[in-house]
């Protein structure tokens, strides 16, 4: 109605003093009649579209003062805030930009605590902040940003002091909604002295230009009961709204036409947009400073003072800000021209480094040794709880100073999901429910649980462990046969058999074995007596390889029987090596030496895994366990198993994506409680699944209970909190440094169940004694075939070396024709001499002497002229 009024009276212009949320509504009527509106004070640039086109806005946008105050925040190295707020547009705009700017500018640097804000209806004096403000105490804030008019900040503030958040650990910055209209906060002039180290952002008005010393004195000699504090930004930017309007009027004096419209006109005003010009055109010199827009009509630039409230009641200059330099402190950080609450001079860390004041609902149920009361105590304090999760809790106490006390769920359940309701039970039930501030128990971390409640860092490992009582044994005479499955048994065999087959060829057909030597020199000998044995030998029959009195210089050893590497001394030589003796015989030739090494690593090897898996099979055997990891529970009648109901272990193996472990959940006893669990598996006969630090608890001392194979799936114990809880840093921050100094590990200690902590029979366990089978030794057989294939290329290479040694003939003078005549010579010797028996008596038969002698044994005279004859 006031907007339309003014137009009906012609106005051409409208100057407003309302805040932001009324300015969008005169804004909306005005500029469809292209009637500038210029606002004094309103500081939302979101209320500017083009149909409010004809709106100017003076002051600078909330944007604006959001960048300084998170330029204070990044120069004081504050980065976790809490955000307090008037649901106002004043309010939830202030907040807005700056979650804003955090996103855009600042990414994760900063964090955000809490947002709170508080319904601004009716008077402040009546008006009840403590529920706000206790969120903000529970989000262990120490930077908070208050975002709200001047005449609700004396209330908040004085609530705030009643719960503690106005000492000398706490940081408040104020807006310019409070710091421009500071006679707000006082009590009929009195300032409480908790206001003093207020830090706040204020609208920087020019106060040393001259345009403002005239204007201030003008002001205070018009009205005498006012003071220099008076002269609230708003004050000054209204008349400057004013002068600015004057001079648009002196610029367009005798262009202007006369308006005559009515809010219900359809046409709008011909000379508003002309008018409208000549305001945004001209720089202007103000009380402010100077003023300048944007095309948009917005302010293009903006500046704020950082101030300090300290007394008698003043805020004063510690720093300024602008939106082309940033941010000026007008002393160092350790400075004391800056004061804090609490009247301290050192500028706060702006994080809470305990919980004083707190008092916490902590969740518990009776778990030995993590948690459990006192025998004869019937109540629920503190002092009746002792066990690990105690003992740790009264050491969180002590160092964060905090009150606590235990809140025991009714089903005694540590918490799983039912999936019909699909609501939480147990201790978890009752966090989500907001009964409880943490659960202060070895609560099990899984990702079910981490979708609806957060996890402290880990104060002990854990996992599921299998254990079971031991039996008497029963006989097996054929146990050395344990170790190994029968086809590795065969492999082995196999493996023997070859490895002395080649290597009795190696000696046969390398050049520098003992037959290979001695028969080629008996092929190729040139001297005549050789010539006419070698012609003798083969006339009456008898074997170049039978050598005894070949006196020959090219054959070896004359006169005395060596031993060959033969098919029968290369198996003796092999299954020397599992005994760890060798032979008289031995290879000659290189590649019958690296073959022979190959052999032996392979033996090394392999006795090493049958000693080893033959010891575990003797321990099994000695304690009757049949069994040596889970999987094999669904292989066997002999043993039952089972497990806690609705129990962690339970969950965690339903989960598995293996699903034999789903089977064993299935095929597994659900029992009651730890106490039945126990009682079964002492009986016998029954494999109990748990997680491993309960069993070896209650089985501490038991030296008839052992763990089958090792743990099946890890995880950790932690305290469990809810989502965003702001304790958690805290905690987690105390569990790291009790884990350093070995805490965690000492507790233990102190509820070990054996007087001496004997740990004896604590770690009996039946390990792994499956039999070693083919997929697990493939890799020692492919090294032998790898020897094997090594030895080959060495054999051809003696081959190369020997033929480029063998010297030439009219026949063989190249190297491709002396490698040809070895290989031909080879395949005689193979065709004669490797199939047929020798002459074992040859001293009797003698045919070499016989041949080449004389009566007196003497050998014929030499005669060249034979030479001829080869």
């Amino acid at each position: 109605e006031a907007s339309c009024s003014l137009v009906t009276n012609g106005a051409i212009a409208v100057i407003s003093p309302d805040g932001s949320y009324n300015i969008g509504t005169q804004a909306d009527i005005l500029g469809e009649l292209k009637i500038p509106l210029i606002s004094a004070v309103a500081t939302d640039p979101h209320i500017k579209h083009s149909s409010r086109g004809s709106l100017v806005l003076m002051s600078p946008g909330d944007e604006f003062q959001s960048n300084a105050i998170l330029d204070l925040l990044q120069f004081y190295h504050w980065h976790e805030v809490s955000l307090v707020a008037s649901d106002t547009n004043y309010g939830i705009n202030g907040v807005n930009f700056f979650q804003q700017l955090l996103t855009l500018k600042r990414g994760t640097e900063f964090v955000i605590k809490s947002i709170t804000f508080f319904n601004a209806v009716g008077h402040p004096d009546t008006m009840g902040f403590k529920n706000t403000l206790k969120n903000v105490k529970r989000s262990l804030s120490r930077v908070i940003i208050l975002n709200c008019e001047g005449r609700y900040g004396r209330m908040v503030l004085e609530q705030a002091h009643e719960l503690g958040l106005l000492d000398k650990s706490h940081v408040w910055i104020v807006t310019d909604g409070i710091t421009s209209s500071p006679q707000a906060l006082s009590y009929n002039g009195y300032y409480p002295s908790y206001y003093e180290g207020l830090i706040g952002i204020y609208p920087d008005i020019a106060t040393k230009s001259s345009s403002y010393r005239v204007f201030k004195d003008k002001i205070l000699a018009h009205e005498r009961n006012l003071t220099a504090v008076s002269l609230a930004p708003h004050v000054v930017l209204t008349y400057d709204a004013v002068q600015i309007l004057g001079a648009g009027l002196e610029h367009s004096a005798g262009s202007l036409t006369k308006q005559d419209l009515k809010c219900s006109s359809t046409n709008s005003w011909s000379s508003g947009e002309k008018f409208l010009l000549s305001l945004l055109e001209k720089k202007h010199e103000g009380v402010i400073g100077n003023v300048t827009f944007t095309r948009d009509a917005l302010r293009d630039e903006a500046a704020y003072k950082i101030v300090n409230f300290v007394n008698p009641g003043l805020f004063v200059d510690v720093g300024r800000w602008t939106s082309e330099g940033g941010l000026t402190m007008y002393n160092d950080i350790d400075s004391a021209s800056v004061q804090f609450l609490g009247g301290v001079t050192e500028h706060p860390v702006g994080v809470a480094t305990e919980l004083q004041g707190l008092h916490l609902k902590l969740g518990a149920t009776e778990n030995r040794p993590f948690a459990y009361k006192k025998e004869n105590c019937t109540t629920n304090e503190i002092q009746c709880w002792e066990g690990i999760t105690p003992d740790i809790i009264r050491e969180f106490a002590s160092e964060m100073n905090f009150t606590y006390e235990y809140v025991e769920p009714p089903d005694g359940e540590y918490g799983y999901l039912d999936r019909e309701t699909d609501k939480w039970n147990g201790m978890i039930g009752d966090m989500l429910e907001g009964k409880t501030d943490m659960i202060a128990m070895d609560l099990s971390v899984s990702f079910e649980r981490k979708t609806h409640i957060d996890f402290s860092v880990a104060f002990m490992d854990s996992g599921i462990s299998l254990v079971i009582k031991g039996e008497s044994s029963k006989a097996n005479s054929f146990f050395f046969l344990s170790p190994f499955e029968v086809m590795v048994w065969l492999m082995i065999l196999a493996g023997f058999m070859a490895m002395s087959l080649i290597q009795n060829l190696f000696n046969k057909l390398s050049p520098y074995g003992e037959y290979g030597q001695r028969v080629h020199a008996m092929q190729t000998c040139r001297c005549l007596r050789c010539a006419n044995r070698r012609r003798v030998k083969i006339e009456q029959g008898i074997k170049l390889r039978d050598h005894r009195n070949v006196e020959c210089m090219i054959a070896l050893a004359a006169d005395e029987r060596r031993d060959e590497m033969s098919f029968y001394n290369a198996l003796f030589l092999n299954a020397a090596g599992f005994v760890g003796h060798g032979a008289e015989s031995m290879p000659k030739s290189p590649s019958g030496r690296l073959i022979l090494l190959t052999w032996w690593f392979f033996v090394l090897l392999i006795i090493c895994m049958y000693t080893a898996t033959l010891t575990a099979f003797i321990t099994l055997d000695r304690i009757g366990i049949t069994i040596d990891n889970a999987k094999q529970l669904l292989q066997q009648h002999k043993y039952s198993w089972g497990m806690l109901n609705h129990s962690f272990v339970e969950a965690l193996l339903r989960n598995n994506i293996d699903p034999d472990y789903k089977k064993i959940v299935d095929g597994a006893e659900k029992l009651p409680n730890m106490s039945e669990s126990v009682r079964r598996v002492k009986q016998g006969g029954f494999v109990l699944l748990d997680e491993t630090p309960l069993i070896s608890y209650e089985l501490m001392g038991e030296c008839d209970m052992f763990y089958i194979g090792g743990e099946i799936q890890t995880f950790d114990y932690a305290f469990g909190l809810p989502k965003s809880s702001p304790y958690i840093a805290l905690f987690n921050t105390q569990i790291i440094k009790l884990r350093e100094q070995g805490k965690f590990d000492e507790l233990w200690k102190k509820y070990d169940r054996t007087p001496d902590h004997s740990t004896d029979c604590d770690s009996h366990s039946t390990g792994s004694s499956t039999a070693l089978n083919l997929l697990t030794l493939k890799g020692l057989f492919y090294f032998l075939c790898f020897g094997i294939v090594v030895s080959m290329l060495v054999f051809f290479f003696e081959l190369i070396v020997a033929t480029s040694k063998d010297p030439p003939d009219d026949k063989h003078r190249t190297f491709w024709a002396k490698f040809a005549k070895r290989v031909k010579l080879k395949i005689e010797d193979v065709r004669t001499e490797w199939f047929s028996q020798p002459y074992t008596k040859l001293y009797k038969v003698d045919a070499d002497r016989e041949a080449v002698c004389d009566e007196n044994g003497t050998p014929p005279a030499y005669n060249p002229g034979n030479l001829t004859v080869l």
